[in-house]
């Protein structure tokens, strides 16, 4: 009984572990190893994420992220705009739904190169936000970039076009092979969000993951 017991408070544990990692992208996340997210904090986005890329959640660096974003929580796991970026956009008036595309970067320690995704904050309150008020309704991560990704079912940048498709199961619509062009456009489930998964034409793997939202 005793057994048994311990089980089930292990369990509820883990569980709810892995519901604050996938509800948030918060500080819980955060590597210790100079930014570099660790094979261990990996495996457990990993995990964590699932096998539901209509869900859009994502792994990165380490930490899981659902979008939208809140780019607040960007800034707590270590990722800054610019001092451009602040100067010319300090502050976002109310009923901003199509801000001017930024870039936010994020430095590590020991050699580990700097890091960069583009966003577009926007701001769909009545009132005037700053910056890191703002919420993330676009946010694009290209390999070249340097940061980590692992989607829904373990696709990584080195994921082909085909183990994408047996991953996620598109329609034709949703599968796109014409002309070298390759992508994968999933849309959330009540379709105000969506993932594109683009692939290099050369080796077929993942170069450029873009989620966007509806306005």
């Amino acid at each position: 009984m005793r057994k048994k017991l311990l089980k089930h408070v292990f369990f509820m544990v883990c569980t709810m572990a892995l519901g604050m990692m996938i509800t948030s992208c918060g500080s819980m996340g955060v590597s210790s190893n100079g930014g570099i997210p660790t094979e261990e904090q990996l495996s457990i986005a990993s995990a964590a994420l699932g096998d539901d890329i209509r869900s859009l959640s994502v792994s990165v660096d380490g930490v899981v992220c659902q979008f939208p974003m809140n780019t607040g929580d960007m800034i707590d796991n270590g990722w800054y705009f610019d001092n451009d970026v602040k100067k010319n956009l300090e502050s976002i008036p109310g009923n901003t739904l199509v801000a001017p595309a930024v870039t936010m970067r994020k430095n590590a320690a020991d050699g580990y190169a700097a890091t960069s995704c583009a966003v577009q904050p926007v701001n769909k309150g009545t009132s005037e936000i700053s910056l890191e008020e703002s919420m993330l309704y676009n946010v694009v991560f290209s390999k070249s970039d340097g940061v980590t990704v692992i989607l829904p079912g373990g696709i990584t940048w080195d994921s082909t076009f085909d183990e994408a498709k047996e991953a996620y199961h598109p329609t034709e619509e949703e599968a796109v092979d014409m002309n070298g062009i390759k992508y994968i456009l999933i849309r959330s489930k009540d379709n105000h969000y969506s993932v594109q998964i683009n692939f290099n034409s050369t080796d077929d793997k993942v170069e450029r993951i873009e989620f966007s939202g509806r306005l």
